[in-house]
């Protein structure tokens, strides 16, 4: 077990904590899916893995991710600048984007990397700025959607997403105006899908296979975007990978008999990957019974891990305890920022804690750092990683007081 008193005392807190080891695993899960389907399909269909950087783009998970041999998908500037910078070529980049500017679309033209589109607008105008260049385009397959939260949902009626199948005639209309050669769609289902949620997964695939064979003639590439899942909460169990690819693999093979264009095959995995590697841990800064309920507070606020007051996301919490208590007390975990919604958890049952106990949230790898804020100027927290060795390197520092003024 990790010495989280030592970490804390060597690197202050809050602190995301990285398993290298973990990391590692997860990316060969995800490319070994993916040789499993290439294995199984024609031999001139290649699968491809891009990493979702936005769930973390620290250098260094990125640097494991490329070691492995997975690419990447970036989604801002600067997720395409840190990924080049960990030595990922444009043809290993593919950029998934909504309602950008044409200034950024600039971007990534001079920069030479494939672009996904998202509306017939943002087509409009990438044609004007880049007539007779090649183009992906997100479809909207209007199956409803999978996902932990209402908020995370990227498919059906009520989502932003896409390009739905009764505006594809506008779509060609505009592209054959700038005479922009779209060679790949793309769709994404939602973010984080379980075992009891495969089926679901699979219908919502099948319907944008469908909407490609039926609006779109000669596509070369077919992104079915992410959404593996992990599990949160203790009853959970991890994704069946090997189920997935059984359920997933006829489909696919009747669409590439159906569908004799098709070359590639990309998916999107983000939370996956560095989720379940990375904890959170922090320091008991107050307790206090009020109105018959204890309160636990961290030095843990929602600007450092905003998901439990954004998507109501359950996380793992523990207390790391100095003095071992018998008190059992149940107990909401909150943090340092003046926010009613700055909750990490509510309702559990823990040790009762002494001030400077260590708490961890587990599971914080994924849209943690990524989502952390500066918000009412306190600093975003270091990052470390243990190493395969068991050694603990520094790979982000800690922001001071003077790096948010």
């Amino acid at each position: 077990m990790l010495d989280y008193f030592n970490l804390a005392k060597q690197y202050g807190t809050p602190l995301y904590v990285y398993h290298q080891n973990t990391l590692k695993d997860r990316c060969h899960s995800m490319k070994n899916f993916a040789d499993t389907l290439s294995k199984n399909l024609p031999c001139d269909v290649k699968v491809s893995m891009h990493y979702s950087s936005k769930a973390n783009s620290n250098p260094a998970i990125l640097s494991v991710v490329k070691e492995v041999g997975l690419k990447v998908d970036c989604m801002s500037p600067y997720e395409l600048l840190v990924n080049e910078k960990c030595g990922f070529m444009p043809d290993q980049m593919l950029y998934v984007c909504n309602n950008i500017s044409a200034d950024e679309m600039h971007f990534v033209h001079d920069k030479g990397i494939l672009i996904c589109l998202d509306s017939v607008s943002q087509v409009e105008t990438w044609g004007k700025h880049f007539p007779g260049t090649d183009i992906m385009v997100r479809i909207n397959p209007g199956a409803p959607g999978v996902g932990h939260s209402e908020k995370v949902v990227t498919s059906g009626k009520e989502t932003k997403f896409g390009i739905s199948e009764s505006s594809i005639p506008q779509l060609f209309e505009v592209a054959g105006k700038y005479n922009l050669n779209i060679i790949g769609t793309h769709q994404h289902l939602g973010s984080l899908f379980l075992n009891d949620k495969i089926s679901d997964y699979i219908a919502g695939v099948k319907a944008g296979l469908d909407i490609v064979k039926r609006c779109f003639s000669d596509v070369k590439i077919v992104d079915l975007g992410g959404g593996f899942g992990v599990p949160y909460k203790p009853n959970e169990q991890p994704l069946d990978l090997s189920a997935l690819t059984n359920e997933l693999l006829p489909v696919l093979k009747e669409f590439v008999e159906d569908y004799p264009s098709v070359e590639e095959f990309k998916f999107e995995p983000g939370r996956y990957i560095p989720c379940e590697a990375g904890n959170l841990i922090g320091r008991v800064t107050a307790t206090k019974h009020e109105n018959n309920t204890w309160w636990i507070g961290t030095d843990i606020g929602m600007n450092q891990l905003v998901r439990p007051s954004m998507y109501d996301s359950y996380h793992e919490i523990k207390v790391i305890t100095r003095n071992v208590c018998d008190c059992v007390i149940t107990a909401n975990f909150c943090g340092n920022v003046c926010e009613s919604g700055d909750i990490l958890g509510k309702n559990r049952s823990v040790h009762a804690p002494e001030i400077d106990d260590i708490v961890v949230v587990y599971n914080a790898g994924a849209y943690g750092y990524s989502m952390a804020s500066n918000y009412t100027g306190r600093g975003r927290p270091a990052e470390v990683m243990i190493k395969d060795d068991g050694t603990t390197e520094l790979i982000r520092k800690a922001e001071n007081l003077l790096d948010t003024i």
